[in-house]
């Protein structure tokens, strides 16, 4: 998190390994000086630089997608080069704010590559998934398999009796995903913007949160906690749920666990 400049981001290594380790790091430093070089051409002269305002110079969604592929790009190169190898990757959930003329008014642009995930949870209305992961249950809608509303369910499951065996081997595949940086082909970055609003709170999460806890516990967590310990409460939540039995959950799963909460108090 740049909290100065408006840049938030989570990146999670494929498969836990130190290859993994260094896709993430190498993509978050790619990412977070491209977007430093990109804004010193927004604010030139500045000594200190801030969350940006709109401008008919700045189109964020693009310089989002140029983040992604430059962090793309430096995961094949200079990644696979530390590594001693080329077989590394890792997701990405990345956003920025913008500053809108009108006093007050923000925009969040935000984009993201493989299962980790953005979340809104606006007052006096149901949270918002603002991301769809590139995994097995999106690809089986998309083949038809099975449709949105029953991929959601079996996402949410929490014991196996709630699903079918088929449906049972699909929550135990769903951790898998179709693409991430670093991959065998350039990603296809998923890009969009809404307006946040006082009040609002942005949660960007790997899937060691969201797989361990439900959508429901998410948002329970993000409305019932101060806003300077809700990061802290779901990860504590999620590793507390990886350490429980398989008798008394399907979702607990050990995993690297990172989260980042935005509050929009002006």
């Amino acid at each position: 998190m740049d909290e100065r400049t408006g840049l938030v981001a989570v990146f999670d290594g494929v498969g836990g390994s130190a290859a993994g380790e260094i896709a993430s790091q190498t993509a978050h430093y790619a990412a977070l000086q491209q977007w430093r070089r990109r804004l010193r051409q927004f604010q030139p002269g500045r000594k200190v630089l801030t969350i940006p305002e709109a401008s008919a110079q700045a189109n964020f969604c693009e310089l989002l997608e140029e983040l992604i592929y430059d962090a793309d790009d430096q995961v094949r190169t200079e990644g696979a080069r530390r590594a001693g190898t080329d077989d590394l990757a890792t997701t990405v959930a990345l956003a920025v704010i913008s500053r809108q003329a009108r006093a007050g008014h923000y925009t969040l642009y935000y984009a993201h590559v493989g299962d980790s995930r953005i979340y809104l949870a606006r007052e006096k209305e149901p949270m918002q998934r603002l991301t769809k992961d590139d995994g097995l249950l999106a690809k089986l809608v998309e083949n038809r398999i099975i449709d949105e509303e029953n991929a959601l369910r079996i996402d949410q499951a929490q014991t196996a009796g709630q699903l079918s065996d088929t449906e049972l081997s699909y929550f135990r595949l769903r951790g898998g995903i179709t693409q991430a940086l670093g991959g065998p082909l350039p990603p296809t970055i998923h890009i969009d913007e809404i307006s946040i609003q006082p009040g609002d709170r942005v949660l960007l999460c790997t899937d060691g949160v969201h797989d361990n806890l439900t959508d429901e516990e998410i948002e329970h967590i993000l409305r019932s906690t101060p806003r300077d310990t809700t990061a802290r409460e779901l990860v504590r939540h999620s590793l507390n749920r990886s350490h429980e039995s398989r008798s008394a959950t399907i979702r607990a799963k050990p995993d690297d666990m990172s989260a980042v909460v935005i509050t929009c108090r002006f």
